[in-house]
């Protein structure tokens, strides 16, 4: 899975990340006073890059058993299939994330550590476009909903997801790396897509199709 990862994921963000940065166009600007008041909290890069811990958690917990795996692959299909809507939509509607200069001139000069992880790592590979809907709140959204309905969280468990989700939420604010548009959007995306998409290919992931495919 995390090959499959990297090759439906991962190249063709960078691809279109560094082509949108190349062309340096922005279709609108979303950004709102929220923005401005967000202050950027260096130590949230760690939480930023929690995100990496969710994708092999759906990988990881769907392997269960014949059925389990049936709806994991199921559920990557939905996931890969948001994605390249999510893709198109940077594409064709880009936005740029104008708000890095709200950053302390230091850690944009790449000094210290997190000058080090935000100027000379981030900000390198990362353009700053591929904004909206967030990638970050979206992926990580159906992931959680996907363990939610595998009850692999429950109780006290879930409580606790939930709000490292949250934090991981707030940490593409203070991080400076989206604004509050891309979170919004990204949280009704998220919410569409495991209704209308991910879900029923979980649920079909029973039918004689999906048996006759991946058996026992």
């Amino acid at each position: 899975m995390i090959f499959t990862l990297v090759i439906a994921v991962a190249i063709p963000y960078a691809v279109i990340n560094r082509i949108m940065g190349i062309i340096d166009y922005s279709a609108f600007d979303p950004m709102i006073q929220l923005d401005e008041w967000t202050p950027f909290i260096s130590w949230s890069f760690w939480i930023y890059m929690t995100l990496y811990l969710y994708y092999p958690a759906a990988a990881w917990f769907g392997r269960k058993d014949d059925q389990r795996i049936r709806e994991m692959f199921a559920f990557h299909q939905g996931l890969f299939i948001t994605t390249w809507i999510i893709f198109l939509i940077f594409i064709v509607l880009p936005v740029e994330i104008h708000i890095r200069n709200q950053m302390p001139q230091s850690v944009l000069d790449g000094q210290g550590i997190y000058g080090f992880f935000f100027a000379t790592l981030m900000h390198n590979l990362d353009s700053p476009y591929n904004a909206w809907p967030s990638l970050h709140v979206v992926q990580s959204l159906l992931i959680v909903l996907i363990l939610r309905h595998w009850k692999v969280i429950t109780g006290s468990k879930e409580v606790f997801v939930w709000l490292c989700w949250i934090a991981l939420c707030i940490s593409i604010m203070t991080t400076k790396q989206h604004f509050f548009w891309d979170l919004s959007t990204g949280i009704i995306t998220g919410i569409i897509s495991w209704k209308f998409l991910c879900k029923p290919l979980v649920v079909s992931a029973s039918n004689q199709e999906w048996l006759e495919t991946f058996q026992s």
